[in-house]
């Protein structure tokens, strides 16, 4: 008779037990891990979120720094006295764009004309046949008249001179002082505004040219006597070269807001001084 020995059942039970302690054990750290990766995943998720976020916020404000930057007034400042046929390249390509033509169609007569060179460039007019005289921040851009003769075939009327029994100074460009004249340009087949700063004395003895400037991005308005940088007062033509005279706060300088005021203010100082 075999003999069986003694606590070989309760053993083998305790065993049994201790097997599944440690596998429940390693069930249980199994889902505590996976608890853990889910939400590291889902912590990291949201880094790369906020990431992905902050990256793409940060290259539209790059693209827009980029494209602002790309944008500028190219100012040239200069003291010119104007004779017949003088010329401006407003953006230094070695090709005139416009010309200044004094002319005689009547006896004891005398005309002064603005003409563009080349097909596709005018100049901002006013009426019929005469060239704008524009003031320190009207805008030049699109939507704005523009005009290429006056139909004597010598350019864009600025002003005219005639003697008699006297003389008489007439047109928007007689006897003014840094007044400003918008033109209309083409620079590789694509259209640019631009703008020169010009003096006329009485009965056209004299004509002085003291700066021009053109926007560099094709179809943007440039605003007269702008010369760099954003469009603020600081960006604009020095306060000497103003046009001398006290003038009230227009309703355009109080439409510009804050900007508008400091140009006023700076005028009125200029004029004080």
């Amino acid at each position: 008779m075999k003999m069986k020995k003694p606590g070989t059942k309760a053993q083998s039970k305790i065993c049994q037990s201790a097997h599944e302690r440690n596998t429940d054990m390693s069930n249980m750290k199994d889902n505590s891990n996976r608890g853990r990766v889910a939400f590291a995943d889902s912590k990291l998720e949201g880094r790369l979120g906020a990431y992905v976020a902050t990256a793409a916020a940060a290259g539209v404000g790059v693209l827009a720094l980029t494209q602002a930057a790309e944008a500028k007034v190219v100012y040239t400042p200069a003291h010119l006295t104007v004779t017949n046929g003088a010329t401006i390249d407003l953006n230094h390509d070695r090709v005139a764009d416009f010309s200044f033509v004094f002319w005689a169609p009547y006896f004891h007569s005398v005309f002064l004309d603005v003409t563009p060179l080349v097909n596709g460039n005018a100049v901002r007019g006013v009426g019929n046949s005469s060239a704008a005289c524009g003031f320190l921040g009207v805008p030049v851009g699109p939507g704005e008249g523009f005009k290429t003769n006056s139909g004597f075939g010598h350019g864009v009327r600025m002003a005219g001179f005639v003697e008699f029994s006297s003389a008489i100074s007439y047109g928007p460009w007689a006897d003014v002082t840094n007044r400003y004249l918008g033109f209309k340009f083409l620079i590789n087949g694509q259209v640019h505004y631009g703008w020169a700063r010009l003096s006329v004395a009485k009965y056209l003895q004299s004509v002085l040219l003291t700066g021009y400037a053109y926007e560099t991005t094709p179809n943007k308005t440039i605003i007269e006597g702008h010369i760099s940088g954003p469009e603020i007062a600081d960006a604009f033509v020095p306060a000497n070269l103003l046009t001398p005279g006290a003038k009230p706060a227009t309703l355009g300088m109080l439409a510009r807001g804050s900007d508008g005021l400091a140009l006023w203010r700076r005028e009125e100082e200029a004029v004080a001084n």
